[in-house]
């Protein structure tokens, strides 16, 4: 059964930005270290440092000699409260276990890599070390990051009304203050009796299709270097053809130079990458390209047309059913969160409802990391030069117009380091043009952007999705922000 169901949430896939995980069966999905790494939100920039501490910490400790102290600290138990990983039934999937942890490390000492220099991050263990993968990775990862998982499932949880069981052990997780491992006593959520981590589904992936492995490494870069040399040294695995024009044209077969080098093989790669460094900085670079999160059509297998349209159908109904007042304003407050997942996801990630700031004093209904590689929120900070890590988003449920104190109430929440960039959402207005004057005004004095959407933009984005669902881009809402922010900007 899935989160969604359990809790009665009313809300799939697209509209939360957690995996819906099944807790009674593992997904086949993982946590990669190195796409933790590339990513710019502020919450995976914090899980991806403390993974870092934890390798270099361990690094240090082996150039030091102190090897036992580095194998004691390979203690890792298998992370079942995730519900990922490889196993096809059930949460029991064979990953790694208190003997695989140092399993793990002895096939990291076997294979040489640190001594050779040629790990320096945790993301290079599967590109050089034998017998291990994607799992076991994912699992070492979320152990040394649990401690930041617990801590999101607790905001999803406080954003859905989740009940969660107060004083339960966690497992261990990297303490990297203090350089150890560390267990703690936290609110959970549990099933079952059974503790749950949720994990933000925009730093998933799937082994199939993954650009950062091994056999992509071997493949789309030492294999195309061997091919030429083989070519230019004109060994016996070129074949030659006599064309029509009498020109002899020259091939290989990768596959035979790959047989020939045994280039898949991790040894192999080893060797090359330390005569050839250059070649595996390219291909850290193209992975970089080639990666992105999921979109919910790659976590869901049962994705459909209706699905989708379904999702798209209850948001726009959503709009008419929930009455403006005080009455149903924390079902329009929900509403609006399932609306912002569904619209802005990956851009935006990890909602925080009720953030603090400054010290408690004042509240924001609602934050979003800004995760964006390209787009509207990419560009704030890129060629806008207007300061954007956080979202911000306030939701007004009234019968009447919005007026200056909502519009100073959102102005007063900007910063510099956390952003000046939020969403005033409201039912209605009378008058938009002064409201958009007002918008402007803001801007003109401090830069400071707020966007203003009421029901209708809403709806007419949503409308537009549902017209062209078989192109499943995000282009209505590109269209719409960029119109609305170029309207305010250039008042």
């Amino acid at each position: 059964m899935k989160i969604s169901e359990y809790f009665n949430l009313k809300r799939k896939q697209n509209e939360l930005d957690f995996v819906d995980i099944d807790f009674e069966n593992d997904m086949p999905l993982f946590l990669d270290p190195y796409f933790l790494s590339i990513r710019n939100d502020r919450w995976s920039q914090q899980a991806n440092a403390t993974l870092e501490n934890f390798f270099q910490y361990t690094l240090a400790q082996f150039k030091n000699g102190r090897v036992d102290e580095v194998r004691n600290n390979f203690r890792f138990t298998e992370p079942s409260e995730t519900c990922l990983g490889l196993s096809k039934k059930g949460v029991q999937g064979k990953s790694i276990g208190d003997e695989d942890a140092t399993k793990l490390y002895q096939h990291i000492l076997d294979s040489n890599a640190l001594n050779d220099g040629l790990i320096s991050s945790v993301n290079e263990i599967k590109i050089f070390v034998e017998n291990i993968s994607h799992d076991k990775i994912s699992d070492l990862c979320t152990n040394v990051i649990r401690k930041h998982l617990i801590q999101y499932t607790k905001s999803q949880c406080e954003l859905y009304g989740i009940k969660l069981e107060k004083e339960i052990a966690t497992r261990e997780y990297w303490d990297s203050e203090n350089l150890e491992w560390k267990s703690s006593y936290e609110e959970m959520l549990v099933i079952n009796d059974k503790p749950i981590l949720l994990v933000p589904k925009s730093i998933v992936c799937r082994k199939k299709g993954f650009f950062y492995d091994s056999e992509k490494y071997a493949r789309h870069f030492v294999l195309n270097f061997l091919v030429s040399e083989e070519l230019r040294l004109n060994t016996s695995l070129v074949k030659r053809k006599k064309l029509k024009s009498g020109e002899i044209k020259k091939s290989i077969v990768k596959e035979d130079v790959a047989k020939k080098h045994n280039a898949y093989s991790k040894s192999f790669l080893r060797t090359f990458t330390k005569r050839h460094p250059d070649y595996f900085d390219s291909f850290k670079a193209t992975a970089k390209n080639n990666l992105s999160s999921l979109s919910n059509e790659d976590i869901l297998e049962d994705y459909s047309d209706e699905y989708y349209l379904d999702i798209i159908r209850n948001l726009i109904q959503g709009f008419s059913d929930i009455r403006p007042g005080t009455t149903e304003a924390n079902k329009f407050h929900e509403h609006i969160i399932a609306c912002m997942n569904f619209l802005f996801y990956p851009s935006l990630t990890n909602p925080v409802k009720e953030k603090e700031i400054n010290q408690g004093r004042k509240r924001i209904d609602l934050s979003y990391n800004n995760a964006a590689e390209e787009g509207f929120f990419f560009n704030l900070q890129t060629v806008k030069d207007i300061p954007s890590a956080y979202i911000f988003v306030e939701c007004k449920n009234y019968t009447k117009d919005v007026a200056n104190p909502e519009l100073d109430q959102l102005n007063g929440r900007f910063s510099p380091n956390r952003g000046k960039v939020g969403f005033l959402v409201f039912r209605t207005s009378r008058n938009k043009e002064v409201l958009f004057q007002r918008c402007a005004d803001y801007y003109a004095d401090n830069k400071n952007l707020i966007l203003p959407m009421q029901d209708e933009d809403f709806i007419s984005i949503l409308s537009k999705m549902k017209e062209n669902s078989f192109e499943r881009t995000n282009r209505p809402q590109e269209d719409f922000l960029n119109g609305l922010a170029q309207k305010i900007i250039l008042a």
